[in-house]
């Protein structure tokens, strides 16, 4: 069976700021245009909500040579987010057997030839969006995800027998394996699926996705994407969280609350930076979660269903919130300590400024 019609998503998606000023951005690129004339629009999908709407950035279509025999042309798009997420996207189209799909797969995953070429792309957009960066990120972190597309195969197919006739090619896709995958890595693979109509179905992994939909899977994609971007902030606060809490202990950990250090106050700027840090991540998770809603299509919410459960979001939420009470308690027991040590000072000090009294009383009565 061949794909009649279909594409291949390839997407990079990168943390950059705290936050990226929108409003600026038209401006900003209407004065300085990035060398590959981009155009922006505003994104909103039939199904998909956005309470601030990212904007699209078509840059550039790009012949890219993945190896001798393979030189296919890419077109390249960006997603500028207001909580600081560029997503790239390089899309391409793809007709032929479901062995060429996986020849593919295989070609474009951990591509290092595609992600310098995202990185690269991701520069140009900093140095043409820096007036409109919030606390830009010293160290970019980025997810990368691949998604299958099928619109149509030369003969009609059910997704049933699809599943049937070529869970194993799909598997294979989806994993990026030219050898077979055995029965077990095969329902592993194809365990998180999707399906709405008798002739659609859409296959989740945790690193990859195969969607099969005769109709439309624009709004699909918005909600894979979505959810890769969800995992990537997570994933980065939960990494700074610790790096946070790290340094916070090695500054002011137990055994350097003594009295002196305790009266000369070194703690305010570690304590400063530790409530700023607490807010920041819990504005910017907030914000994320909040920043698509899904309007009535229980397939769309299933989808996202799907994609948490594969990309363990949950797990990782609940590692940021576990790292925030940390910070919290931490901060607490600090400032509880200090206070504490301030009073004993201060005890001592009456004591002391009571009993040099006494003593100058004696003195000037002798």
């Amino acid at each position: 069976m061949q794909v009649k019609e279909g594409r291949i998503y390839i997407y990079y998606i990168f943390d950059l700021a705290s936050e990226i000023q929108l409003e600026k951005l038209e401006k900003v690129l209407g004065k300085k245009p990035l060398e590959s004339q981009i155009s922006y629009t505003r994104l909103t999908p039939k199904y998909v909500r956005y309470p601030q709407p990212p904007y699209l950035i078509n840059i550039t279509e790009k012949t890219i040579e993945l190896d001798q025999n393979t030189k296919p042309k890419f077109k390249i798009t960006a997603k500028i987010y207001d909580f600081g997420v560029v997503s790239i996207r390089f899309s391409l189209q793809f007709s032929g057997t479901l062995e060429e799909m996986n020849y593919y797969s295989d070609l474009l995953v951990d591509n290092e030839i595609i992600e310098k070429e995202a990185i690269k792309q991701l520069e140009k957009i900093k140095k043409e969006i820096s007036e409109a960066l919030i606390k830009p990120v010293e160290k970019i972190t980025y997810e990368d995800y691949i998604i299958f597309y099928v619109k149509e195969f030369d003969k009609k197919v059910k997704a049933n027998e699809l599943i049937k006739q070529y869970e194993r090619q799909i598997a294979n896709i989806i994993r990026a394996e030219k050898e077979d995958l055995n029965e077990n890595q095969i329902k592993d693979t194809l365990k998180s699926s999707i399906s709405y109509f008798d002739d659609d179905i859409a296959f989740i992994d945790w690193n990859a996705a195969f969607i099969y939909d005769p109709r439309d899977a624009v709004d699909t994609l918005e909600v894979l994407e979505y959810a890769n971007i969800e995992l990537l902030e997570l994933r980065t606060y939960d990494e700074m969280l610790d790096r946070e809490i790290d340094s916070a202990y090695s500054r002011i950990g137990p055994e350097k609350l003594s009295f002196l250090s305790v009266a000369l106050d070194p703690f305010s700027k570690t304590l400063n930076r530790l409530e700023e840090v607490k807010l920041d991540v819990t504005q910017v998770i907030e914000k994320v979660e909040n920043a698509l809603k899904l309007v009535g299509d229980p397939y769309l919410a299933k989808v996202y269903s799907a994609a948490s459960e594969s990309f363990r979001l949950k797990e990782w939420k609940n590692s940021v919130e576990e790292k925030l009470d940390i910070i919290e308690s931490f901060y607490e027991t600090v400032v509880s300590r200090i206070q504490t040590t301030r009073s004993m000072i201060l005890e001592m000090m009456i004591v002391l400024l009571f009993v040099f009294e006494i003593i100058m009383a004696l003195l000037f009565t002798h």
